[in-house]
């Protein structure tokens, strides 16, 4: 038998707790037919039991993406700590378009002329590679490190567009 721990429910007998503990009844029940069926080597109605499991995760899967859409709709603050339970916190996904040429140019602009009189000090291109160094991308993910760029005075706004994604939340026991 595989090792499936039953789910640990700390809910009074509201109808979802009800709920979790009926589906939790019927988990067990399906990997001891499972078992049993692995046991005689019927392949073919384990097989049949796959498919049918995937199209219920996916209906499980949109119903958890419901309930995680209710709970960042109603969770009172950011960040919420659950005596007991644990902490539940919810986050947004965001994504950065970059116009990196042009960030680019205003960032050697403004660290070799910042005084914006149109003449470059080479004597700081030392500074400039730091900076650099500092903002650029040496990460997988190819974005600019955003606070290294506010903390060198530099515009992100202008150069970049940010795009926020759906809300999820994380519960941390």
């Amino acid at each position: 038998m595989t090792q499936l721990e039953p789910i640990k429910l700390d809910l009074d007998t509201t109808s979802v707790g009800a709920v979790l503990q009926a589906f939790d009844q019927v988990l067990m029940l399906a990997d001891q037919q499972r078992a049993k069926l692995a046991d005689a080597g019927d392949w073919r109605s384990l097989a049949y039991g796959l498919a049918a499991f995937r199209d219920f995760k996916a209906n499980l899967d949109t119903l958890m993406r419901a309930i995680e859409d209710d709970v960042a709709a109603h969770l009172p603050e950011k960040k919420v700590v659950v005596d007991g339970f644990g902490t539940i916190e919810r986050r947004s996904a965001t994504s950065r378009r970059w116009d990196s040429e042009g960030l680019l140019q205003y960032m050697v602009r403004d660290v070799l002329d910042p005084d914006h009189t149109g003449e470059v000090n080479y004597d700081r291109m030392w500074d400039l590679i730091e900076a650099l160094k500092k903002a650029l991308p040496f990460t997988a993910s190819l974005g600019w490190r955003v606070t290294a760029l506010k903390d060198l005075n530099m515009p992100v706004d202008l150069f970049c567009e940010t795009t926020y994604g759906r809300q999820t939340i994380t519960i941390a026991k």
